[in-house]
């Protein structure tokens, strides 16, 4: 009695599995829609990177190394078949692309230089290798707070061969816009508690001292 029990058991268990799986086949279009195309951290950058290129190249997101490099003609068609399984299987960050013809010009991706388990830390040899051997620019751009346009401007100059973007003086003109703090004046002052009336004091910093003064309200920001 107790083994038929035992055995409708199993038997109970096996038909659950069976039909579980059974209605999981049934839809075949068991997903659902991401939050967002970018990480906020890709997000971010995309907006670092339209502001440094500006309106000179088209920025394209996610794109497949098979959509920037083609196979060789004269590559074999065992080489072919394998080389073109892993073009299909890498992916690209940022492509930038001239804004009429979408030549590609340059290829970045984002890395995670404080963990190499981060966002395409380890470098892949495969795609800088292929990459260099077609003649295309790649730059490797780790992720940190705190980038200025200027960086990114003058990192894809030197990838590309251009001259790198003046930096911006901190101040423009000989004198700092805004409130400063005054400086006192060379004059000499009358001791207000002095017990002789007309006394007159020493100024209270030398020349060297206020123009020393002067210079650091200029540069400091």
């Amino acid at each position: 009695m107790e083994f038929i029990m035992l055995l409708l058991v199993v038997l109970v268990i096996v038909i659950a599995l069976v039909a579980s799986r059974f209605i999981d086949n049934s839809n075949p279009f068991q997903v659902q829609r991401k939050p967002a195309l970018l990480s906020p951290v890709e997000r971010s950058f995309l907006g670092l990177l339209e502001k440094a290129v500006q309106n000179e190249y088209r920025i394209v997101n996610r794109v497949k190394l098979a959509d920037v490099l083609d196979v060789r003609e004269q590559a074999s068609d065992k080489s072919r078949r394998s080389i073109a399984l892993k073009l299909n299987a890498k992916y690209l960050d940022y492509v930038l692309c001239e804004p009429d013809s979408m030549k590609v010009i340059a290829v970045l991706d984002l890395v995670n230089t404080h963990s190499k388990e981060g966002h395409k830390a380890v470098p892949d040899w495969f795609v800088s290798g292929a990459l260099e051997a077609a003649g295309v620019p790649y730059l490797r751009i780790g992720i940190k707070a705190g980038y200025s346009v200027t960086e990114l401007q003058a990192a894809l100059a030197m990838k590309l061969g251009k001259p790198a973007p003046k930096a911006e003086p901190l101040f423009k003109g000989l004198a700092k816009k805004g409130p400063t703090r005054p400086i006192r004046s060379l004059k000499p002052t009358v001791a207000a508690n002095s017990p002789v009336v007309g006394k007159l004091m020493a100024p209270a910093l030398s020349h060297s001292q206020i123009k020393a003064q002067s210079t650091a309200l200029i540069q400091v920001s």
